[in-house]
């Protein structure tokens, strides 16, 4: 079983499991990303499955808003680092459609080992604002 993290979608999180050609999809507002592991323990136990089925982890690593991919990022890179499987990123100008993502990051998990951490691509320079409510 594959799992895939997409938080790069604008105001959306995706998780999807895959096995094989299937897919099984959940998602939830972005303004909810506090949720990930939830929703991902959620789509778990509608398929009746425990995190130790997951052998491959894909994540789309952007480019998109900083604190989403982080997210996203950092829980594929948290969660293959707990169940000692391979997590891969794979960036949005790679594929188009949730067929050609699963073939692109199938192709680079080939070529990765255990271990290696995804980075996340924010696609630019990041814009830092200063603070609208003064602490001080």
């Amino acid at each position: 079983m594959t799992l895939i993290i997409n938080t790069a979608v604008q105001n959306k999180i995706f998780i999807a499991l895959a096995e094989g050609e299937k897919f099984y999809k959940k998602s939830i507002s972005r303004a909810r990303a506090d949720r990930l592991l939830i929703l991902i323990d959620k789509i778990l136990k509608s398929k009746k499955m425990k995190m130790q089925e997951i052998k491959k982890i894909i994540v789309v690593s952007g480019p998109g808003s900083f604190t989403a991919l982080r997210q996203g990022v950092l829980a594929a890179n948290t969660l293959g680092f707990v169940l000692g499987v391979p997590a891969v990123g794979v960036r949005l100008d790679e594929f188009r459609n949730e067929k050609e993502l699963l073939a692109v990051g199938y192709k680079k998990i080939e070529k990765i080992r255990v271990g290696e951490m995804v980075l996340p691509f924010y696609g630019r320079e990041p814009n830092i604002t200063t603070p609208r409510i003064s602490y001080v």
